[in-house]
């Protein structure tokens, strides 16, 4: 009903009378003493009771799902499926694991594809997905179990020709005037806010920060807009410049701007899954990729953020 918006959809693809529906759903909200859906002549949309029903149905179902297929993984002894989602531009620091992964873990197929950092995150609480890989969570986004792969660098992205091109490093402070080509904020609200709260330490003024929606062609869309003079932009180190972009340059920042990459999953953790973690975390550690390993204050080692 919450997808289809009518009853007659909803009954059509249900196989039964919209009535019937009608009646189903009315002894429901009977029963739980709270309306489910408003009901107008246009549509069915789900009050915010219904809303909170919807996405704990689908969980529901989900694991329905998953227990099945435990099951029968169990039963026949063949390769546990996992679906892994990756935000935007983490292929392009973890490609070689990513494409391993699908045959590199013992009992374990994993099916891997991209997604937005917020709809990665959905994806796994709604157990549409068995883990993502994401960059920086912020803490209201903490509520899944996960551990740091690491950090990764990000430079500076100049138009040729800028005053700083040259230079070894771009101190952050003389970036205060600068105009920042940024991805939308929706979907990548932990790094989005880290990196605009590097940048401008003082906070940023109207128009400061220019929005490409070009998420599919991202994060070339975005060096081309730098490129084309519509400002300054980030990209991680050695990988930006690489990108077949002519008219930036890429140089480091002085603090230098440092972003982790989460494995986030839903706890408990299934074997597998733990075993996806574990293969993960090994990849992050090659000392020629360019994932740095996190470090806890003083200990020297790496900090490990899990929970099961």
């Amino acid at each position: 009903m919450a997808e289809e918006g009518r009853f007659s959809r909803a009954a059509q693809r249900l196989h039964i009378a919209a009535p019937s529906l009608s009646q189903q759903i009315g002894a429901l909200e009977r029963e739980l003493r709270v309306r489910l859906f408003d009901r107008t002549p246009q549509a069915v949309r789900p009050t915010p009771a219904g809303a909170i029903l919807v996405e704990r149905a689908r969980i529901i179902l989900a694991e329905v799902d998953r227990a099945r297929a435990d099951v029968q993984v169990a039963g026949t002894g063949s390769r546990e499926q996992l679906t892994l989602r990756v935000a935007n531009m983490v292929h392009l620091v973890l490609d070689g694991p990513l494409r391993l992964a699908a045959v590199g873990i013992d009992g374990v197929e994993v099916s891997v594809s991209s997604a937005r950092g917020d709809d990665a995150l959905d994806a796994v609480r709604q157990g549409r997905a068995d883990a993502a890989i994401v960059w920086s969570r912020s803490h209201p986004q903490r509520d899944l179990a996960g551990t740091v792969l690491g950090s990764v660098a990000f430079g500076i992205v100049l138009p040729l020709g800028h005053a700083y091109g040259d230079a070894t490093t771009v101190p952050v402070i003389a970036l205060a005037g600068e105009v920042l080509v940024m991805f939308p904020r929706s979907p990548f609200a932990g790094i989005w806010d880290r990196t605009v709260d590097h940048l401008f330490p003082d906070g940023v003024t109207s128009g400061q920060v220019v929005v490409d929606p070009n998420l599919i062609n991202a994060p070339e869309a975005m060096l081309r807009a730098v490129a084309g003079g519509a400002g300054i932009a980030v990209g991680i180190l050695g990988i930006a410049d690489q990108l077949g972009i002519e008219g930036i340059t890429v140089r480091p920042l002085e603090p230098a701007l440092r972003l982790d990459l989460d494995v986030v999953w839903r706890a408990p953790a299934t074997d597998a899954v733990r075993r996806l973690v574990e293969f993960l975390v090994a990849s992050a550690r090659d000392p020629a990729g360019f994932i740095e390993p996190p470090r806890g204050p003083g200990d020297g080692g790496r900090r490990v953020t899990a929970t099961a």
